[in-house]
């Protein structure tokens, strides 16, 4: 890859830097070669659950020095949407964690609710949840059919964890849906909702100076592709070599490689597919 042509690199963290809090052997390094290129690396996640300063936090100790204003996870990026959409007085029924709710009182939310609620409510915000039940569920339910707005972080239906795949938020989203019979506003990848939120607080125009990089086909990829920059697949995560060769040619990244140094491809730059 001619790095000198990218400069801008949005890398996903879970499957491309670590995995749960174990760094993925390569990612250091290959940070520290687009460092070293002048490229500027933001960090974009689909994980709700983890407010930025702790991602920060966890960077830092695996030797990636990030400003939280290079962190953009999906529950930040939720509330940069309703920070345009929504009245900061606005009622919000949260399934979700500590990110979610975080990142919402940071943007100047105080309404929020996450066990129970007194209706009305304006907006539902779904993510992963791992005291997620059917109470939380037929809340979300009500308030929706009431007619609140639905909106997901994010729907990976799986989440790489070093024990292996666990659910993810979309598989509680799913239930949502289900239940209520309504469509999400999804904010996380594939939709490109956040990413141009990105694109638009850097002030980048030119596409061909970026690249996407990631670890799932059916999300970072097709973000990706949707956006219109370089793409990248590394096999760290959930993708297989197998899986990224059965793709139609015109759904092929532009690069790929067993880790994120792997794929920029040191010295001699990466492979095509």
């Amino acid at each position: 890859m001619e790095l000198s042509s990218i400069k801008l690199a949005i890398l996903d963290i879970d499957g491309v830097v670590i995995k749960g809090r174990t760094p993925i052997p390569g990612a250091t390094k290959g940070i520290r070669l687009l460092e070293e290129n002048n490229v500027k690396v933001i960090y974009l996640t689909n994980n709700s659950t983890r407010p930025r300063k702790r991602i920060v936090g966890l960077l830092k100790e695996i030797g990636i020095n990030v400003s939280v204003y290079d962190v953009f996870t999906s529950s930040y990026l939720t509330a940069l949407y309703l920070d345009k959409e929504a009245n900061k007085n606005d009622r919000i029924f949260i399934i979700g964690e500590e990110g979610i709710v975080y990142e919402l009182e940071e943007m100047g939310f105080q309404n929020l609710f996450w066990s129970n609620y007194e209706p009305p409510i304006d907006y539902v915000i779904v993510g992963m949840d791992k005291n997620f039940n059917f109470q939380k569920l037929t809340y979300a339910q009500h308030a929706i059919l009431s007619g609140a707005k639905f909106i997901a972080t994010n729907t990976d239906p799986t989440f790489p964890t070093e024990n292996g795949l666990i659910p993810g938020g979309g598989s509680i989203v799913k239930a949502v849906e289900i239940a209520s019979k309504k469509q999400p506003i999804i904010i996380g990848k594939p939709e490109i909702v956040g990413l141009r939120l990105i694109l638009n607080k850097f002030k980048i125009s030119d596409l061909e100076n970026v690249i996407f990089i990631g670890d799932r086909i059916e999300t970072d990829l097709i973000a990706g592709k949707r956006l219109g920059c370089k793409t990248g697949i590394v096999l760290s995560g959930v993708t297989t070599k197998d899986e990224l060769e059965k793709l139609e040619n015109s759904l092929k990244p532009d690069f790929y490689g067993e880790n994120l140094l792997d794929l920029l491809g040191g010295k001699n730059y990466g492979d095509r597919i």
